[in-house]
């Protein structure tokens, strides 16, 4: 067969949809946001502690986190998980509080977001995900970002620079977990 009938052949298949896609979709697996949720002891010392939810309906949502859904739901929520990690900052118990927002779509996020940003109180930039923030206060800290129809809160008990490294190991885990 000659190259040039060769080369015929494979833009038949791809035209056609054979062999020429990566993944059509079909094996893949949805990401949930407790899929996005750090594992036990995958960043060293930090473990799952009790205290986690699921929710998949405003209800399930209002029930964790009474007083805060509506701003969710207006923006879309589709589901979310949260979990917490106990550890050591300088030889101190710490606890870090993990909230993963799956908001259906980018410009959902980007609104919650924006309207979750009004809230926070001397914001820093922070370089992750597609928008972020840092908020220090004196006995805890967090990182409030997000990345395509997700949005992420990290809060960590404790005040100290350490403890801001930590958090931002754990963001930046996260991070790399959003498709």
């Amino acid at each position: 067969m000659t190259i040039s009938k060769l080369l015929i052949c494979l833009l038949l298949a791809c035209l056609s949809g054979a062999g020429c896609s990566k993944d059509s979709g079909t094996n893949a697996k949805p990401v949930t946001p407790e899929d996005i949720l750090t594992r036990d002891d995958e960043i060293s010392g930090w473990r799952r502690a009790g205290g986690s939810w699921t929710a998949s309906s405003s209800g399930e949502l209002n029930t964790n986190i009474d007083g805060e859904e509506p701003i969710y739901t207006r923006h879309g929520f589709v589901e979310a998980a949260m979990q917490r990690y106990e550890g050591k900052v300088l030889a101190s118990s710490a606890t870090i509080e993990v909230r993963i927002f799956d908001q259906g779509t980018d410009t959902n996020a980007a609104a919650l977001f924006a309207e979750l940003l009004l809230q926070l109180v001397n914001p820093i930039d922070f370089a992750i995900g597609e928008e972020a923030k840092i908020e220090r206060f004196p006995l805890s800290q967090r990182i409030l970002f997000r990345k395509s129809n997700y949005l992420a809160s990290l809060t960590i008990t404790s005040g100290l620079d350490e403890a801001l490294d930590v958090l931002k190991t754990f963001a930046v885990n996260i991070d790399s977990r959003i498709p």
